[in-house]
Order: C-alpha cells, then structure tokens, then sequence
C-alpha cells in the first residue's frame, strides 16, 4: 500500500515538473494595467472604397518594433475576417489573415476585395506572441465599395505616373543634342567667297 501511494506521489511530482514549463510560457507577457487598443478609422460601419487608411489607436502602452523587448511595448496586428479568440501567450499567425506591422506603424494603407469584411487589432509582444492578459481592441465591420470608372482610371494613371518616375530614376533620359539647319553662309567657305568675287569684279 505504501510502495503504490509513493509511486503514485512520484508520478505526480514527475509530471507537475514536465507541465510547468509549458504552464509558464503559456502565461505570455504581462500587459499594463487597462491597457486599450483600438481603430481611430476606419469607424464601425463604415463604407470604404478601394484602398482605404486603417490608423490604430493605443493606451497606456507604447508601440515599437518586433523584437525590441521594453516594457510595457509591443506592436499591431490586423485581423481579418478572423473568428478565433485571442488566447494570453498564443502565438499570432503571420497570413494574409493576420497583417503584422512589425516596424511599429501606427496606420497603414489596406486593400481588400468588394464585400463586408470584419477588423480587430491585437497588440503583441516582442516574439509576436500575445500579451496577459491580451490587448485586442473590439471587432468592427466595414464594407468595401466597387471603384467607380472615374476612380479606377485615376488610380491607373498614378500607378502609370509612378511606374514612369521610378524609370527615370533607374535610368535617366539622355538630353538630346539639337542641331541647326545649315545656311547658305555655313556652307560656303571663305576660299569659294573670296573667289566668286575676283571672278565678278574681274581681278585674279
């Protein structure tokens, strides 16, 4: 009886160890206390078209680049038309999805396809991970309009503009060398002029 109550202890023991590890990691890094991420635009509800501005918007945290390990700092995320709830200390996925601004953006230019699509900020820690407990802002809807006519051949003619100034700077036009139309005067020679005049005015 006593051997089966300490082997038992044992396995207990053995496993709680193998367990805490995993436990700890799984807890994430500490948020501030009411911390607050959310959209400064776009607003719920609100009809966009084409490539549309998204600003975040945070409290009582910082934002800064990935990997830099200060406290009380991490960086946004976008999500997309995701469902899933934000676990403390979960991973972020990196997918078309999950949009990382790793450089510490506070807004960003985002194109999405014609329909109703959902937006939530997640903020997270150094190793993209999230915080504990996690910073995730409220899931807003907005629906993205068809470009008109006029806009799609505005938005070419940038991109044609664009495409053209970035030519230019990887190779440069030549100027080109204009040359003037002969004249008579540039044709003649002093020699033939001089002669012409002997010959009209009868001297050698």
């Amino acid at each position: 009886m006593w051997r089966t109550t300490s082997a038992r202890l044992c396995l207990f023991l053995t496993m709680s160890l193998a367990l805490a590890p995993s436990l700890a990691s799984a807890k994430g890094t500490k948020s501030q206390k009411d911390a607050r991420v959310y959209f400064i635009a776009p607003a719920d509800g609100e009809t966009v078209t084409g490539p549309f501005v998204c600003r975040f918007g945070l409290r009582n945290m910082s934002v800064t680049h990935a990997g830099d390990d200060f406290a009380g700092s991490g960086h946004h995320h976008l999500l997309v038309d995701v469902d899933e709830t934000m676990e403390a200390g979960q991973p972020i996925p990196r997918d078309k999805k999950h949009i990382h601004y790793a450089a510490g953006e506070t807004e960003a230019r985002v194109e999405l396809s014609p329909g109703k699509h959902t937006l939530q900020l997640v903020l997270g820690d150094s190793k993209h991970l999230n915080f504990d407990p996690p910073v995730v802002s409220e899931k807003i809807m907005i629906t993205v309009g068809r470009p008109n006519a006029s806009e799609e051949q505005a938005r070419a003619a940038r991109k044609t503009s664009e495409r053209r100034k970035l030519l230019e700077r990887v190779a440069p036009a030549e100027p080109q060398q204009t040359q003037a139309d002969p004249t008579p005067e540039m044709t003649k020679s002093p020699e033939s002029s001089n002669f012409l005049s002997r010959v009209l005015s009868g001297t050698k």
